[in-house]
């Protein structure tokens, strides 16, 4: 029988297999380490997976929290990233929905700001994003100069890159830049002699280190004791990378701002940009890179690089045709053109209020919601409401009434409105309803109908049983407080007729008038939203829009666009265009998406581009991650993009963003927590 092992040998093996030190041990006097962090990633075979272990540095006596990504599209890449090689302290890290990571750091000359870093994985890709916040506590403004993070990007773990068991000259020989030659392998730039090192020394021969520096600046001088010196040979685009030692993989480190980059000891290169806007607030400015990886091809790292990043040097050479039997496929596949992503590479969303291109944040919402409007083609023309009621139900604590009115001069339509009993005036929720490609019924998926065909009321309750937790949104708001209104947009229920087949058709025919149908919805909720802010029972200060699926869609985009919109809960619908332009999307499928597709809008704003136009309104969007409609990295990125533009006007805590366990459905739960966050901001007694 063996003996048992101590309690703190059992330590350190878990320990070693975890590959973190250990944080108990008796002649140990670091601190106590927190356990790894592994980010629950939601598409293992696509996405790489994150986690973060932290060690202890006996010599810079301090925290290192390293950040691993594993690639599933390359075997033997798990490189790690040292954030941060820099005069900051680590705070915590934490894992985030879609396979994320979140950590905080504090910089050590100004402790009132801190550094919150998302690391978020995609396919072939991981992202590093970073912005700055005050820590109020903490006092003080911010300082006169901003430190830089210096992310060490290491492949000492990854055993298809790393250099041992190689001497280490050998990997230098692997790793590249894009000079005016093309990529550039190091050891065949001018490498200067390391200034701290005698010219003899093993590390000199070759120089193991070198610097680098764009073709576009002066070659910086050292002094002796410098760690390395510059080359002269200088790069032309921001990327530095090294390739695998079996030569069929390669691993690379880009952005659009560095002025420097380094190839340095620990099979690690350093590629960081700067703060972006440089002339922006410092809470306004973000710091971002991406590691790639992929097959060893240079000129579609650089096609990659150049969509995510247009400034980080020139756009790659165009490849030399080949003959046509060679090349020649067929033009569409799966719905989409074979070209589409080049179609999505010149994508940039140049009005986004992320672009960097826009410093006054309300010269940005003036600019790019007249755009988004011009993209909504021709509205149509307005007519005064001339409401008129045609029935009341009492309901015990509200009042239902049908509603006729003029929702455009073309169209007189039918409203469901509830009014709570009591003294007004009442908050108000104009109820946005799905898609789902159910016709029959639109306005009553939100409210219940009444004195109406009985298989309409039977497709309503069974509606609501599937995708609502078996309840009427409306009557559940009416009975809080809320006056609640809904009517049906073109094809829906009372105005129904072309059904799901004939959608195309509908679209095609509105452009044919000038119009879009994407667009005709849109006006006419702008038109619904007035109607509701005018009614005598309504407060006109505290009007929300709500709904889910395209009803969230709706939900977003009126908020966006209305000031009669003070607050808005959208479910299950966000994501990013190039997340969603995917084949066997739903939105490549036709048909259903010529309800949510303007023309020309993507040349200037994708759609989380456009629900910030919101900001700074309350805004609340819940997503799920079981939800096959719309991938969770792909909300994840959008949910990130809208939370910079929230916090960049000091107004994150009106902005909630939440993935609950569930599929494509609005349920009780989800509902009661969406209530809630209702109550606080528009409140039931006009507070």
């Amino acid at each position: 029988m063996k003996p048992k092992l101590p309690f703190i040998a059992c330590l350190l093996l878990v320990g070693a297999w975890l590959n973190v030190p250990p944080s108990i041990s008796a002649a140990d006097s670091r601190p106590p380490l927190p356990p790894p962090v592994i980010a629950t990633n939601p598409a293992p075979e696509r996405l790489p997976s994150l986690s973060l272990r932290v060690d202890y540095s006996e010599r810079r006596k301090e925290t290192i929290p390293m950040v691993a990504a594993a690639f599933p599209n390359v075997p033997g890449l798990v490189c790690e990233s040292w954030c941060y090689e820099s005069e900051v302290d680590f705070l915590d890290g934490k894992a985030l929905p879609g396979g994320r990571l979140e950590l905080r750091h504090r910089l050590r000359a100004a402790p009132q700001v801190v550094i919150v870093t998302t690391v978020t994985p995609e396919p072939g890709a991981v992202e590093f994003l970073a912005r700055m916040e005050l820590d109020r506590e903490r006092g003080g403004d911010w300082p006169k100069e901003l430190l830089t993070p210096n992310l060490c990007w290491q492949l000492k773990r990854a055993a298809a890159f790393r250099s041992e068991p190689d001497p280490y000259p050998e990997f230098v020989k692997r790793c590249f830049i894009f000079t005016e030659k093309g990529r550039t392998f190091l050891h065949e730039t001018v490498r200067r002699p390391i200034p701290v090192r005698p010219p003899d020394h093993k590390y000199n021969n070759p120089p193991w280190v070198q610097m680098y520096v764009g073709t576009w600046q002066d070659i910086p001088k050292v002094d002796t004791n410098s760690w390395a010196d510059y080359s002269p040979d200088r790069y032309t685009t921001r990327i530095i990378g090294v390739v695998s030692r079996d030569g069929r993989s390669l691993a690379a480190l880009a952005n659009d701002s560095a002025v420097t980059m380094c190839q340095a000891w620990h099979d690690c290169v350093h590629n960081n940009p700067q703060w972006q806007p440089a002339d922006a607030r410092p809470d306004q400015r973000v710091w971002r890179l991406k590691v790639y990886a992929m097959e060893n091809d240079p000129e579609a790292l650089r096609a990659r690089v150049h969509r995510d990043f247009p400034n980080a040097g020139p756009p790659p050479p165009s490849r030399p045709a080949k003959p046509a039997a060679a090349w020649q496929t067929h033009g569409v596949r799966e719905g989409l053109p074979v070209f589409h992503d080049a179609l999505a590479a010149r994508l940039t969303f140049p009005l986004s209020w992320l672009s960097g291109n826009f410093t006054d944040f309300e010269q940005w919402r003036r600019t790019a919601r007249a755009q988004v409007r011009d993209c909504l083609l021709s509205p149509p023309p307005a007519a005064p409401f001339a409401p008129v009621v045609l029935a009341e139900q009492d309901r015990g604590s509200h009042l239902a009434r049908k509603v006729v009115f003029n929702l455009t001069a073309d169209s007189r339509v039918l409203g469901y409105l509830l009014v709570p009993k009591g003294q007004g005036p009442f908050p108000a929720v104009l109820l946005l309803h799905d898609h789902g490609a159910r016709f029959d019924i639109g306005k009553e998926k939100v409210i219940e109908p009444w004195d109406d065909k009985p298989e309409k009321l039977a497709s309503a309750r069974e509606w609501v049983a599937k995708y609502y937790g078996g309840r009427f949104l409306g009557d559940e708001l009416a009975r809080r407080g809320y006056v609640c209104f809904a009517t049906d947009a073109l094809n829906w229920s009372d105005r129904g007729g072309a059904g799901y087949e004939g959608q195309q058709a509908l679209a095609a025919n509105l452009l044919q008038f000038g119009m879009s149908w994407a667009g005709l919805i849109a006006w006419e909720d702008l038109r619904a939203a007035e109607f509701v802010a005018g009614l005598p029972e309504v407060d006109p200060r505290r009007v929300a829009a709500m709904g889910l699926s395209m009803g969230g869609f709706r939900t977003w985009q009126v908020a966006a666009l209305s000031d009669h919109i003070s607050a808005g809960a959208a479910i299950c619908w966000m994501a990013t265009l190039k997340g969603l332009m995917v084949a066997g999307s739903n939105q490549t499928r036709g048909q259903s998406a010529y309800s949510m597709t303007h023309p020309g809008l993507f040349n200037h704003l994708d759609y989380p581009d456009v629900a910030s136009l919101a900001c700074p309104k309350p805004m609340l969007f819940f997503n799920g991650t079981q939800d096959k409609l719309f991938p969770v990295a792909s909300v994840a990125d959008a949910y990130a993009k809208m939370r910079r533009v929230w916090e960049s006007q000091q107004a994150g805590d009106r902005l909630v963003m939440k993935l609950w366990d569930v599929p494509h459905e609005f349920n009780a739960a989800m509902q009661d927590e969406a209530f809630a966050w209702l109550d606080r901001f528009l409140g039931l007694k006009g507070s």
